[in-house]
């Protein structure tokens, strides 16, 4: 593996076996509602990140179609790593007990990542 700027290539793969393995849905969590968003976050701080994200998503649009990607933009209610993980049920259990932050700042900030990841994947 090159830079690390270029993990997406492994995360791309990656989301390739977990569609295989697991189904659309768990690959397009983990591709788009996780990687996606921790690599706009990381382009926003690093030049180098910045310089990947068009290759990224270009990946992204041939591993999944546009109705796809659409699909999953339009009905997705939890991104990260427990919003391709968890079920609704555990995912609620683990907020009740705390063990999940209910930061409506970072609700937010995870919307408007989405809306960012829609621009990119959908233009």
């Amino acid at each position: 593996m090159g830079e690390f700027h270029e993990i997406w290539i492994e995360q791309c793969e990656a989301a390739q076996d977990i569609r295989e393995a697991f189904g659309l849905q768990k690959a397009l969590g983990y591709l788009i509602g996780e990687k996606l968003l921790n690599f706009l976050r990381a382009a926003d701080e690093d030049p180098a990140f910045a310089g990947e994200l068009p290759r990224f998503v270009a990946e992204i649009k041939q591993i999944f179609d546009r109705a796809e990607i659409e699909t999953y933009l339009d009905t997705v209610h939890r991104v990260g790593a427990l919003g391709h993980v968890s079920s609704d049920g555990a995912y609620e259990e683990m907020r009740e007990a705390g063990a999940v932050d209910g930061d409506p700042v970072e609700w937010a900030e995870e919307i408007l990542l989405i809306e960012r990841a829609k621009e990119l994947l959908l233009s």
